[in-house]
């Protein structure tokens, strides 16, 4: 059983890439291998936890079966084109093969594969490496606190000809994440989203119960265009929390994907939100404020409030649902590189809050075919507006 790093084996090793790509946990790696956490992540560490791509050869390559037939020839006597001729080889390449590796008096089959396999080591230098006009451009939009996927988009866009300026985001990530390759300086992790110096698979999120509110409407009400996603003005609210009782309302439009974050500096009781909501929402034109659709936090008990003042009924998901809402849901995960769990969120202000909705508002983003949702909003409203009136 062969040992690879940190004295694991090749078993232990794909057992932990295994249950890694099925999300299991540190701890569960733990009580599965019988090893210790420290060792383990020391393991998944070396490599920024993005499993290795597995070696393999080529075909035209002489294999083991081919070598024992080399040594079991060369113990007949036959000659060198004689065993060539057995495993439809050419006879210099027998000869080479032969003659590296000891000549006839020492040579064995096993002992010439191994050699063969650490003479293909040859590691070869990544893109970013050997580029530097690519490399200092991601470097530059990392810095801009873009996502390795939206960088490789961009550069497919920015340089459609040009082959030496594209780079996969996998790319990016090994080369962010292995500081071995050093390639980028080791706090570059830092520039990610997560700040996680390896990467993570994503888990599942458990869901959280919240009180009653009267009067709800249903999302199942709500409006067959907002399923659609065609029509801009239909909104998925929440409150992302910082240390308690910290907390600021996060809004995104479900076409346009542009993203309002509302500062709550004297709390989250539904009088409170339902102001700050009124104001800040109140500053759209009447065409972006179709609808809302929030959990069941007892922050929106004050929905009727909002929707007499904007004109734009709010509509409530099912409970332990929070995939309806998956968009802010997913919005809220990418503000989270901004709003940690541990800052006293009121310490943000208005502007600095919408300084930060500003980098989300201008990143391409893939499910809008590389566009920002800045732009997209921008085409939405230079658009006319068409009267829905009887």
């Amino acid at each position: 059983m062969g040992v690879g790093p940190i004295g694991f084996s090749v078993e232990q090793q794909n057992l932990m890439w295994s249950m890694r790509r099925a999300g299991e946990s540190t701890r569960e790696m733990e009580r599965t291998l019988g090893e210790t956490m420290p060792r383990i992540r020391r393991f998944l560490r070396q490599s920024g936890g993005i499993a290795p791509i597995p070696r393999h050869r080529r075909a035209d390559h002489l294999m083991l079966a081919d070598r024992e037939e080399i040594s079991r020839g060369i113990a007949s006597g036959l000659s060198a084109r004689s065993i060539a001729g057995r495993i439809n080889r050419t006879p210099s390449t027998v000869s080479r093969e032969i003659a590296r590796n000891g000549g006839r008096d020492a040579y064995r089959a096993l002992e010439a594969e191994l050699a063969a396999f650490q003479r293909a080591r040859r590691p070869k230098d990544s893109k970013l490496a050997t580029n530097t006009a690519l490399r200092e451009v991601v470097a530059a939009k990392l810095d801009q606190d873009w996502s390795p996927q939206q960088i490789s988009q961009w550069l497919r866009r920015e340089h459609p000809e040009d082959l030496s300026m594209r780079v996969s985001h996998e790319s990016i990530y090994r080369d962010v994440y292995t500081p071995s390759r050093k390639v980028f300086p080791a706090s570059m992790f830092h520039r990610l989203r997560t700040g996680s110096p390896i990467r993570r698979p994503r888990g599942k999120k458990p869901s959280h119960g919240r009180g009653r509110i009267r009067n709800m409407v249903s999302i199942h009400d709500r409006p067959t265009e907002a399923d659609d996603r065609e029509v801009a003005g239909h909104w998925e609210g929440d409150l992302v929390f910082g240390s308690r009782p910290s907390a600021v309302a996060t809004l995104v439009d479900r076409a346009t994907r542009f993203t309002i974050v509302v500062a709550l500096p004297d709390g989250y009781k539904a009088d409170v939100v339902a102001e700050a909501l009124i104001e800040r929402m109140g500053r759209l034109p009447l065409s972006l404020r179709r609808s809302l659709t929030w959990d069941r936090g007892r922050e929106m008990a004050e929905h009727a409030v909002i929707t007499a003042a904007l004109s734009m009924p709010v509509f409530f998901c099912d409970p332990h649902h929070p995939w309806q809402r998956g968009t802010n849901e997913n919005t809220n995960r990418l503000l989270r590189q901004y709003l940690h769990k541990n800052a006293d969120l009121r310490s943000f202000t208005q502007d600095d809050l919408d300084t930060i909705a500003a980098k989300l508002n201008h990143r391409p983003r893939r499910v809008l075919d590389w566009a920002t949702p800045a732009e997209v909003l921008t085409d939405v409203l230079s658009q006319p507006v068409v009267s829905t009136s009887a």
